[in-house]
């Protein structure tokens, strides 16, 4: 017998499993077979998929679309910013050291010009105060650690394109091993530094929550490009950087 299913909530139809989404009329009998296309599932309003345990975002924090660029943020701010708001004109951000929230408000604080995740406060991963993905994001939803990024790295295929579907976006399209359903895109964003934002569509840098124990003036973080992908590289954290959240 086929006939019009209803589910009076969303956890009745979420349980309910359907499979193979299609819509058949016929018209002899009027008999209907219907199954809906399943639903993203998304936590806190947010679209996720699930790779080696954890739940990636499909989209960058801030960003509207999965191919959009979303905000840039220097390491352990939760203050994102778009494009049109980099520079070095009044009321811009510049992303240099004079503005970097953890540093000492000098050109070139060092090492010893951290004022937190620094060589004395024992700290190596941001506070959840500082993480840019929960204040974003809310919920449970927050930056992933480089041994994180680490363990993403080996669950997936990584391939370079530089039009994903058909978008007109460079960056690299990650395959879940196991499971070619999964399929996460990370856009080429560039970053933020001195005033401009360099190598869109070229480079993606995308924050880690972990700080580089070995120079504290520097934080974890992912970089690609069309050759290659490091998931443990570190750099300055006054540079303005793309980020994805996670939940697990």
């Amino acid at each position: 017998m086929k006939y019009l299913k209803k589910f009076l909530t969303l956890e009745n139809y979420q349980a309910a499993t359907l499979e193979t989404p299609n819509v058949c009329l016929i018209e002899e009998n009027m008999n209907v077979d219907y199954n809906p296309l399943p639903l993203i599932p998304m936590i806190d309003g947010h679209e996720y998929v699930e790779i080696g345990g954890l739940k990636w975002a499909t989209m960058n924090v801030g960003a509207n679309s999965i191919t959009d660029t979303g905000l840039y943020f220097q390491w352990g701010d939760t203050q994102g910013y778009t494009a049109d708001q980099v520079g070095n004109d009044s009321g811009q951000k510049a992303f240099k050291w004079e503005d970097y929230k953890y540093g000492n408000g000098t050109s070139s604080p060092g090492v010893t010009g951290m004022t937190k995740y620094n060589n004395t406060d024992g700290k190596t991963v941001l506070d959840l105060s500082d993480d840019a993905a929960r204040a974003n994001m809310g919920g449970q939803w927050r930056m992933p650690t480089t041994d994180e990024y680490v363990a993403l790295g080996d669950a997936v295929n990584s391939v370079w394109t530089t039009d994903y579907q058909g978008s007109g976006v460079a960056g690299l399209v990650l395959t879940d091993k196991t499971d070619s359903s999964k399929v996460l895109f990370f856009p080429a964003c560039g970053n933020c530094y001195d005033g401009s934002i360099v190598n869109v569509g070229k480079y993606g840098n995308y924050w880690s929550s972990s700080v580089y124990s070995s120079s504290v003036q520097s934080a974890r973080c992912i970089i690609f490009d069309s050759k290659y992908a490091n998931w443990q590289r570190y750099y300055n954290r006054l540079l303005g950087y793309t980020v994805r959240g996670v939940v697990g």
